[in-house]
């Protein structure tokens, strides 16, 4: 627990410095800063995958649909929708709705999103949870079909996140990657420069279908250094700050300049890479389960706050099997199923992680020295985000930590990550890919649970991951700054305004 306590004394000398200089006036409240642990990639929805870039993206351009917190959706671009049947959606778009440019939004723009959603010469993240979707028409100017192969249970809750509504004229005649740095949509607020490094600035949209913004301008600035990003919420340089850790929080709830929300978490899991030795045998696997004392982790990093995760759904999502419990602390087990696998001595691997998770060098290192107590060496490689996505993609990693939303549709990760028409990087097994095929085609509720139940068991057995835990996202406000972290974990900032009194 010695490196945590030279952390934690490092952090807050860092916030004493920033705290003991004149404090700096509050933003105005025509205009909000926004401070991100990491400058976005791109800030077109259907080319990003990341949370730092959606995080800006969903702000520019605007979606069918607005999702709920308990996973439904509600009125978004569209007024109204129906299934005509169980493979047949009919959407109906707002009347007088244009993008940031003065093109329409209307069905032929929706149409054309699809398409070129699915389009592989766009290589969208998105294309695979919208591949059930075989055909879309427009029936008149505001009115759209969708056609899947077969029923498609999570239909509206993916394309209330990932189908991103474009104007096709602009879309169309701008190089993607020009795109993708100047995007164009009909969201809240309207792109107006992005200068690599610096601040990403946006404007008010007035003909947003919600009413215009809270705030005049809305700024996102990337502070890596979470020190940093917090002295600048205590002196007033930004409004609001992600990625706020434990020990930060005390600071803030402290210095009565500023105040906390929470989003609804993350899961933070261990991924292993089942294609190679030694992880392609399930002992190995599950030694790794027992021998990580998430409980302590929990407790001295998370403050008893985090949700121990016992499979790869999260307690909190529809179908999570409740009666599985987590694998307990067994460092001896851990060592018997090693030596039964044919690794009596251990083995050496490496570690993987990307920099910007909150308080990820505290838990890998924590993770490192429970391992080694089981005989597994482990070399910790912190990587920037983008090396970490590059890597991971082309399979380079032995053991890796990321992180997924704790989100209540269980189609959204599990899919994604376990499914191999999806990603198929470290883990793939037919009966799994049926198992989440047949979840995603279920349209009885009850069924679907049982489904997903199924799944949850299943995926404990084999343990391609370390399942780790959830944990609270939680963000600093300035105190004249009104907002609630979502359930959804993006930061959707039409919902943040100015704070009086």
């Amino acid at each position: 627990m010695q490196m945590l306590k030279k952390w934690v004394g490092a952090g807050a000398l860092a916030l004493t410095v920033a705290l003991s200089s004149p404090q700096l006036s509050l933003a105005q409240d025509t205009q909000l800063i926004v401070a991100q642990s990491a400058e976005p990639v791109g800030l077109d929805v259907a080319r990003n995958n990341l949370q730092h870039s959606l995080n800006v993206a969903f702000n520019i351009q605007d979606r069918l649909f607005d999702p709920l917190e308990d996973g439904g959706v509600g009125p978004g671009l569209a007024e109204s929708w129906e299934f005509t049947s169980d493979t047949t959606l009919r959407v109906k778009l707002r009347t007088g709705l244009t993008f940031h440019n003065g093109e329409p939004v209307d069905a032929n723009a929706v149409k054309f999103s699809l398409e070129r959603l699915q389009d592989p010469a766009i290589a969208s993240p998105h294309a695979g949870r919208m591949q059930q979707i075989t055909g879309v028409s427009i029936i008149d100017p505001l009115t759209v079909e969708f056609v899947t192969a077969e029923p498609f249970a999570p239909i509206l809750h993916l394309m209330s996140i990932y189908l991103a509504i474009v104007p096709p004229k602009a879309a169309a005649e701008t190089d993607p990657d020009t795109f993708n740095r100047h995007p164009i949509g009909a969201g809240p607020y309207v792109f107006e420069k992005w200068d690599r490094g610096g601040d990403i600035v946006l404007t008010a949209f007035d003909g947003y279908w919600a009413g215009k913004p809270a705030y005049d301008r809305l700024v996102f600035r990337a502070i890596p250094e979470e020190s940093s990003r917090v002295a600048a919420l205590l002196t007033g340089e930004v409004g609001f700050v992600e990625g706020v850790s434990r020990n930060s929080q005390d600071l803030i709830e402290k210095s009565g300049r500023g105040r906390l929300t929470n989003s609804m978490g993350i899961m933070n899991y261990l991924g292993l890479n089942t294609y190679e030795k030694p992880f392609d045998d399930q002992r190995v696997r599950q030694a790794l389960n027992y021998g990580i004392n998430r409980e302590l982790i929990n407790k001295a990093l998370f403050a008893d706050k985090a949700i121990l995760t016992a499979g790869p759904l999260s307690p909190r999502t529809f179908g999570a099997d409740l009666d599985l419990h987590p694998y307990p602390y067994d460092p001896e087990k851990a060592k018997a199923l090693l030596a039964e696998a044919g690794y009596p001595d251990g083995f050496s691997t490496t570690l993987s992680y990307p920099t910007d998770m909150i308080q990820i060098q505290e838990q890998t290192q924590v993770i490192a020295a429970d391992l080694a107590k089981i005989g597994v060496k482990v070399e910790l490689r912190p990587l920037d985000r983008s090396v970490m996505v590059e890597q991971y993609r082309a399979r380079e990693q032995d053991m890796y930590v990321y992180w997924w939303d704790d989100n209540p549709e269980p189609d959204r990760y599990a899919y994604t990550l376990l499914h191999s028409n999806s990603r198929d990087y470290y883990y793939k097994n037919p009966e799994t890919d049926a198992i989440l095929a047949k979840g995603r085609s279920t349209l009885d509720r009850a069924e679907r649970e049982k489904i997903y139940q199924e799944f949850d068991r299943k995926l404990y057995e084999e343990a391609p991951w370390v399942f780790l835990y959830v944990i609270p996202v939680t963000y600093g406000l300035a105190p004249n700054v009104d907002y609630e972290g979502r359930r959804d974990g993006f930061l959707f900032m039409r919902y943040a305004s100015p704070k009086n009194g």
